[in-house]
C-alpha cells in the first residue's frame, strides 16, 4: 500500500501540473496576436507507477498510479505546412516584385490616354495633314513644330520616368540583399541562443518562434532550404535543434550556405551591379564571393525587372525615337524648307549636333527652326506641291520600317501599340501570377493558423478545465489532510 504521505506527495505534483498548464494557457492568451506566436502545450504524462518492477517488490492487488507527470512545454507546429507557407511565400514575393515594377512601368507609359504617345504622334501626324491641305497658310509649319516637339518631349519624359523607376530597382536590390544579410545575422544568433538553451535539457519555444518568422520572411526574398542541426549537450528529444539555411535555385538544386547550423556562423552575400547606366545593366550575386543565379523570390523578381524588363522597353524606345528621328530628317532634307546651315528638324544631342545616335533621352526638335522653315513643297516644285508635307506625314502612319534588329517591318504607329500591349499582357500575366501564388500563400497560412493560431474560445475552455482539475486536486489534499488528523489526533483517544 502506498503511505499516505506518498498520497500528498502525489497530489503536490498535481497543483504544480495544473498551475504549469494553467500559465501556459495564460501565456497563449496573452501572445494571442503576437505575430509568428505558435500556441503551446503542456505534454501530460503518469508518473512512475508504485510498486516498480523486480523481484523485491512489495506484493499487492497490483501496481498502483503515483499521478501525474509535466514531460515539456511543446509548441504546436506543422512542419509540412511550414514548407508551404515558405515555398509559396517565395513564389509570392517574386511576381510581387514584378507585377509592381510593370504597374509604375503602365503609369508611366499612360496609354491610351490624352496624354500618351500615341496622342502625340496623331497630333504629329494630323499637323502634317494640315500643313498639306494649307500649303499657303501661314502658321501651319510653327504647329508643325511645335507637335513634333510634343513628341520628342514624350519620348524625353518616359525615358526618363522609365529610368528613375529603374535606379530605384537599383536601389532595392542593394537593400534587399542587405536585408537578407541581416535575417541571416538574426537567425545565427538565435540559434546560438537556442544551442545555450536545448544543452541544459530545455525547450526554447519562443526562440523557436522568432527564429521561424524570420525565416518566413527570408523565404520571401529568396529560396531556401532548411535543415536541422543537433544541439550541443544534452539536449531534450523534443529539441528543434539548430538551423542551417542554404540558398536555393527555382529547381531546388543548392547554390551555398546562408546560415550554418554546424558552426554557428553565417556568410554574407553581396550585389555587384555594373553598366547601371547603360541599356543592358548587369547584377553579380555572390555569396561569400562565390556568384549564385537564380534564386527566385522578391530579389530574383527585382534582378529581372532591372536587367530584363525596363531595359527591353527602354531600348524599345530607343529604337522607334531613332527610326522616327532618322526617317523624317531623311524627308524634311527633301523639302523646300530645309537649309543645311540651320539643320535636320530632329537632334540627337543637347550640343544641337547630329553626330550621336538618337535615344528617346535625347531626341529634340532643332530650335533654330522656324515656321517658314517647314513647307508642303518638295525642293525644286512649282508653288502649291505638297508632296513634301504628304511625304512627312506617311513617315508616321503609312512607312514601314524594321524598327527593331531581325523584327518585323511595321510601322511607327503599330509599333508602338505592339509595345503597348505587351507591357500589358506581361503586366496582366504578372498581376495574375500575384493573385494566384497570393490566393496559395493565404491558403497555407490559413492552415498554419488553425494549427498554430491561438484560439480564444479553445484557451478560455482549458482554462475552465484546469481550474476544475486544480480544486479537485486540492479537494483530494483536503482530504488527505482529514486523514492524517484521524489517524494522528483521533485513534488515540
Amino acid at each position: 500500500m502506498i503511505p499516505i504521505f506518498s498520497s500528498l506527495n502525489m497530489m503536490q505534483r498535481a497543483l504544480q501540473v495544473t498551475q504549469s498548464a494553467i500559465q501556459t494557457t495564460g501565456h497563449n492568451i496573452s501572445n494571442a496576436n503576437t505575430d509568428g506566436f505558435s500556441r503551446q502545450r503542456v505534454n501530460l504524462t503518469t508518473w512512475l507507477p508504485y510498486p516498480g518492477t523486480g523481484i523485491n517488490a512489495a506484493r499487492g492487488a497490483g501496481q498502483i498510479g503515483t499521478g501525474v507527470n509535466d514531460e515539456a512545454v511543446v509548441r504546436i507546429r506543422d512542419q509540412f505546412v511550414d514548407l508551404q507557407v515558405r515555398d509559396n511565400g517565395n513564389q509570392n514575393g517574386y511576381w510581387s516584385a514584378l507585377s509592381d515594377a510593370y504597374s509604375q512601368m503602365e503609369d508611366i507609359m499612360n496609354e491610351p490616354t490624352d496624354s500618351g504617345l500615341s496622342t502625340g504622334l496623331d497630333g504629329f501626324w494630323q499637323s502634317l495633314q494640315d500643313l498639306a491641305s494649307n500649303s499657303g497658310t501661314s502658321g501651319t509649319g510653327t504647329v508643325v513644330l511645335q507637335k513634333g516637339a510634343a513628341v520628342a518631349d514624350t519620348f524625353n519624359y518616359l525615358a526618363v520616368s522609365l529610368g528613375k523607376v529603374q535606379d530605384n530597382l537599383n536601389q532595392q536590390i542593394t537593400e534587399n540583399v542587405g536585408l537578407i544579410n541581416n535575417y541571416a545575422d538574426q537567425i545565427n544568433a538565435l540559434n546560438q541562443q537556442i544551442n545555450k538553451q536545448e544543452a541544459n535539457g530545455f525547450l526554447a519555444n519562443d526562440l523557436y518562434d522568432e527564429r521561424d518568422l524570420l525565416t518566413d520572411k527570408l523565404a520571401q526574398l529568396a529560396n531556401i532550404k532548411v535543415s536541422k542541426v543537433k544541439s550541443d549537450g544534452n539536449p531534450s528529444p523534443l529539441a528543434e535543434g539548430r538551423y542551417t539555411i542554404e540558398l536555393a535555385d527555382a529547381n531546388g538544386n543548392t547554390l551555398g550556405t546562408l546560415v550554418n547550423g554546424e558552426t554557428l556562423t553565417d556568410s554574407t552575400l553581396n550585389a555587384s551591379i555594373t553598366n547601371a547606366d547603360s541599356s543592358q545593366p548587369h547584377v553579380m550575386v555572390a555569396l561569400d564571393g562565390d556568384a549564385v543565379d537564380g534564386f527566385a523570390g522578391k530579389l530574383q523578381g527585382l534582378i529581372d525587372a532591372y536587367t530584363k524588363d525596363y531595359p527591353s522597353v527602354l531600348q524599345s524606345l530607343d529604337n522607334m525615337a531613332s527610326k522616327l528621328a532618322d526617317a523624317f530628317n531623311a524627308v524634311y532634307e527633301q523639302t523646300a524648307g530645309y537649309d543645311s546651315g540651320k539643320g535636320t528638324f530632329f537632334l540627337g544631342t543637347n550640343d544641337g549636333t547630329e553626330t550621336e545616335a538618337f535615344t528617346a533621352k535625347t531626341i529634340h526638335v532643332n530650335e533654330a527652326l522656324s515656321g517658314t522653315d517647314i513647307t508642303a513643297a518638295n525642293a525644286g516644285q512649282p508653288s502649291g506641291d505638297n508632296s513634301g508635307a504628304q511625304a512627312l506625314a506617311d513617315v508616321i502612319a503609312t512607312n514601314t520600317y524594321t524598327i527593331d534588329p531581325d523584327g518585323e517591318s511595321v510601322t511607327l504607329k503599330s509599333y508602338l501599340q505592339s509595345l503597348v500591349g505587351q507591357i500589358g499582357v506581361n503586366a496582366q500575366s504578372a498581376n495574375q501570377f500575384t493573385s494566384n501564388t497570393q490566393t496559395m500563400l493565404d491558403a497555407a497560412q490559413n492552415r498554419r493558423s488553425s494549427i498554430s493560431g491561438v484560439s480564444l474560445d479553445e484557451e478560455l475552455t482549458n482554462l475552465i478545465q484546469f481550474q476544475h482539475s486544480y480544486g479537485a486536486a486540492a479537494k483530494v489534499v483536503t482530504t488527505l489532510d482529514t486523514l492524517l488528523d484521524t489517524l494522528i489526533n483521533k485513534m488515540g483517544g
